[in-house]
């Protein structure tokens, strides 16, 4: 047999794509069962002290997919909090005096076989 036309640096880029595409979903799918379980709090008041200012929610509206792009890795990355956020990793991982809640480790154990769904088949 022989193949003709075969360019396997056009083919191999075009896998790699389909395969982005595929885990892109995945992390979607993972973020928004994040954004699900994530614990809502209440709003604070600035200037009621230290910690005024906080409004609820506002930890669920940061959770993001973000696609690195010329990374040699090739990976997706799912993130919760910026810079006013800054807390999702106490919420996350919990504190001295505080218990964890985690809510990004049990969204991804929540969504393992339809992840894996996804990457095997595309659905």
């Amino acid at each position: 047999m022989r193949i003709a036309n075969w360019n396997p640096v056009k083919t191999d880029a075009r896998i790699i794509h389909a395969s982005m595409d595929r885990l892109e979903k995945v992390g979607e799918l993972i973020a928004a069962e994040a954004r699900a379980r994530v614990p809502v709090g209440q709003d604070v008041k600035a200037g009621s002290g230290k910690w005024s200012g906080r409004k609820a929610g506002a930890l669920r509206e940061t959770i993001r997919v973000t696609r690195l792009k010329d990374d040699a890795r090739r990976n997706i990355r799912i993130y919760a909090g910026n810079r006013e956020v800054y807390y999702a990793r106490f919420v996350e991982r919990g504190t001295v005096k505080m218990q964890a809640r985690q809510f990004l480790k049990k969204a991804l154990n929540a969504c393992k076989a339809r992840a894996k769904m996804i990457l095997l088949n595309g659905v």
